[in-house]
């Protein structure tokens, strides 16, 4: 993994001069980068460093239980010396949080996913796109580090159960960390899924059926072949209503927001994925067309920026319409 042996040597040196850390997730943090960003901090409050753990905006409902084991600002000013940022490829992540020009603050960045279009320049970059999380990172870090801690195996386990989807999107890497810290702490894993577990009260409730609904009713449905791919709009959770739509009979869904910003979600079927589609792909391609980011995995991915939406949606379809056009 590069980048270890220059952030070992970072944080020795961050010891002796007492430097303060700011560690940042992306907006509607889920557990892996919220996760992360704890078991980070569990090793600089081992070491006696001062840190703060911010995310952009909000977290998300299913790392709400993880925050029992942390505090978290929400849009922290940045005062500390360094600036560690976890699981986010591109600055348009963490708005409004203004990251730092070059050579004000020390900013290190640990990822999965790699940004081509507009990274995050960072004094170190730590990033493997090989794994299915950035907790699998954070582990290998911790272990180099020869940290271990039960509360960040535990913060690491969530973030790497929600990122692979249940292990749907895991791979072999995925498993040998999972033995590594079974085999270290032997956590049960029932505590895992119930520590991610969503968190929501009844107005929350009520908001998200009402986005489903909404989305149902203004669903466009378009056949190419004998696949079905579905459209839609709304304010709020795009990635529910996409995950609504494949229950219902969609092979693609595709679902975008333009309120305070663009927002797109995609979601496919897996027998689609295996035979070569990879919505992460297409949203990295979609990230210049809305002036932000995407990215993601093969049958789940997203995007933020800032205008375009219709062009974008545009331009998915075709897209998908173009692999199964090739497919057939």
């Amino acid at each position: 993994m590069k980048g270890k042996i220059k952030l070992k040597r970072f944080l020795n040196e961050a010891k002796d001069k007492r430097y303060s850390f700011l560690l940042l997730c992306h907006h509607n943090a889920d557990p892996d980068a919220l996760g992360s960003a704890i078991a980070f901090s569990r090793y600089l409050e081992s070491v006696g460093l001062e840190y703060r753990i911010g995310v952009a905006q909000s977290v998300s409902s299913y790392a709400k239980r993880l925050l029992k084991f942390a505090d978290v600002e929400k849009n922290p000013q940045i005062e500390e010396d360094v600036v560690v940022i976890f699981d986010t490829s591109s600055a348009e992540q963490l708005e409004p949080i203004a990251l730092p020009k070059r050579k004000e603050k020390f900013v290190i960045v640990i990822d999965h996913h790699i940004e081509k279009e507009n990274p995050i320049k960072a004094d170190i970059s730590i990033m493997d796109s090989s794994r299915t999380s950035t907790a699998e990172i954070i582990w290998e870090l911790l272990k180099y580090l020869k940290f271990y801690d039960e509360t960040a195996a535990r913060v690491l386990l969530a973030g790497i159960v929600t990122d692979t989807a249940n292990f749907r999107f895991a791979n072999a890497k995925t498993f040998k960390t999972l033995s590594e810290i079974q085999s270290t702490f032997e956590i049960p894993m029932g505590e895992i899924y119930n520590l991610v577990a969503p968190v929501s009260d009844e107005n929350i409730d009520t908001a998200k059926r009402m986005a489903i609904l909404k989305a149902c009713q203004r669903m466009e449905v378009k056949k190419f072949k004998r696949y079905i791919i579905a459209t839609s709009r709304v304010s709020a959770y795009e990635s529910l209503a996409c995950k609504t739509f494949l229950q219902l009979g969609a092979d693609v869904a595709i679902v975008g927001s333009d309120k305070e910003g663009v927002r797109i979600s995609a979601r496919a079927r897996e027998y689609l994925t295996k035979k070569g589609l990879h919505l992460g792909k297409l949203m990295e391609k979609v990230g210049p067309i809305i002036e932000g980011s995407g990215g993601g995995h093969s049958g789940a991915a997203g995007a933020n920026g800032k205008k375009n939406l219709d062009k974008a949606m545009k331009f998915l379809v075709s897209e998908i319409e173009k692999f199964l056009k090739a497919l057939s």
